[in-house]
């Protein structure tokens, strides 16, 4: 079995070894800071055991600035070259040629998922091999089970189990059941904006590091801030158009909103929750990318939302009426493939990605006003009309209700002075032309 070993070297909870199963199912914590993964099945998927290494550090620096990592055969060797020889990988069925080199020190970190009970036989054994002039621990790899067995009885056994790789420890599958949540308490009270977010973020760093383990989207995200000087606290919500792992997003939106806020009262203590939900598309691959286009238009309208702006896709509707005939929709369109478009000129082509490709062909313009705008006769006269005839005819149904209702148009190609190519119509029962919208 290979384990690779995390030494975030400063005490943690025992929910930070969630974000390690993006590496394998198989992660354990023990406390105060070791994560043990059996990378055994797994490793191939990240492209080998030094790609994984180099993963688990990055993940392990969201924990702590100057975290340690080894791989060996055995979860307690592991543990005991992280310390010793960091970033290290023991050769498969070799264990033994890592210790080289090491002092007998060595034997206290030699633990693994089950620590020793007391360090106090260890340092006596430390001193008993002094001794005897030995001070290498591959020195110690030459006495044999019973002579350890006869001084130190099944403490000898299980240190000769543990340098010869025997001491079987099973690292069991995670099953996550911590909410995410995060707390941080301010010895000095801030109530300024920039420095209270940089020490929130180490938090948001742990808590999508998590969340990016689970495999799962964050819906929403609540910051309750509370204040030193009374009761009165501030609870802020950001909670983006569609759920996403997008951590500059929160981090952004959260920044912008709380840029907004007087903290004349300064911030003692915070409390952070995500509320997560099921990924929504299967991936494809273990390690599958995860930004794309769509990714990035949630992070676009999320903004939008939270300055109170209206935008997203226009959607063509099966309707008779032009103002029915297009539709906003912030979600992103299943139907909405980019495709290319291969420009000619001369000899030359160009080929562009062009989304919605089918609102080009449309007879109907995708830049509707809201109301139709009256024109007077002199601004009609200044209008050039692309053809006698309309290009579309409207009229309403005879069960319409009420004579203002009544829609009974003529529309019209026309180009305005400035050469911009419009889309007006003329009312049939009035004469009235109106302005109805621009094609792009």
């Amino acid at each position: 079995m290979r384990t690779l070993c995390i030494n975030l070297k400063t005490p943690q909870e025992s929910s930070s070894a969630e974000a390690f199963l993006l590496l394998s199912p198989r992660v354990q914590f023990r406390f105060p800071q070791f994560i043990f993964v059996d990378i055994e099945s797994t490793a191939h998927l990240l492209g080998g055991e030094k790609p994984l290494l180099i993963k688990a550090l990055e993940i392990a620096r969201n924990f702590s600035a100057d975290p340690s990592v080894a791989i060996a055969d055995s979860a307690a060797a592991a543990q005991m070259l992280a310390k010793w020889r960091p970033s290290y990988i023991a050769t498969r069925g070799k264990e033994q040629e890592s210790f080289k080199g090491l002092g007998l020190d060595a034997l206290k970190d030699l633990e693994g998922l089950h620590p020793w009970a007391q360090k106090r036989p260890v340092e006596h054994m430390i001193s008993f091999f002094h001794t005897l002039g030995v001070y290498g621990l591959e020195d110690v790899l030459n006495f044999r089970l019973n002579s350890l067995r006869e001084r130190w009885g099944d403490f000898g056994v299980l240190l000769w189990n543990r340098l010869h790789s025997q001491d079987v420890q099973v690292i069991s599958p995670l099953i996550p059941r911590d909410p995410l949540v995060g707390y941080g308490y301010l010895d000095d009270p801030l109530g300024v904006v920039p420095l209270l977010m940089n020490r929130i973020k180490p938090h948001l760093d742990i808590l999508f590091a998590r969340l990016n383990g689970l495999s799962r989207y964050a819906q929403r995200m609540e910051l309750i801030l509370h204040c030193e000087y009374s009761d009165k606290k501030h609870s802020l919500c950001i909670e983006p158009v569609s759920p996403t792992r997008d951590q500059e997003l929160f981090t952004d939106l959260l920044e912008k909103k709380m840029s907004l806020m007087t903290l004349e009262n300064p911030i003692r203590e915070f409390e952070i929750s995500i509320f997560d939900v099921p990924e929504k598309v299967q991936q494809l691959d273990f390690f599958e990318p995860r930004d794309n286009t769509e990714d990035r238009w949630r992070r676009l309208i999320s903004f939008a939302k939270q300055a109170q702006c209206d935008m997203g896709f226009l959607q063509m509707e099966a309707s008779h009426f032009p103002e029915q005939s297009f539709s906003l929709v912030t979600d992103w369109p299943e139907d909405f493939k980019a495709s290319d478009l291969v420009e000619r000129q001369d000899d030359a082509l160009q080929i562009k990605t062009v989304y919605a490709k089918g609102l080009s062909g449309s007879p109907r313009p995708s830049l509707l006003l809201d109301k139709p705008q009256p024109l007077t006769p002199a601004e009609a006269g200044r209008l050039r009309f692309v053809s006698a005839l309309p290009s579309e005819r409207i009229e309403s149904s005879w069960w319409q209700i009420s004579v203002q209702d009544l829609k009974n148009r003529d529309y019209y190609f026309a180009l305005s002075h400035q050469g911009q190519l419009l889309w007006v119509f003329k009312d049939r029962i009035n004469s009235q032309v109106y302005l109805h919208g621009y094609f792009d």
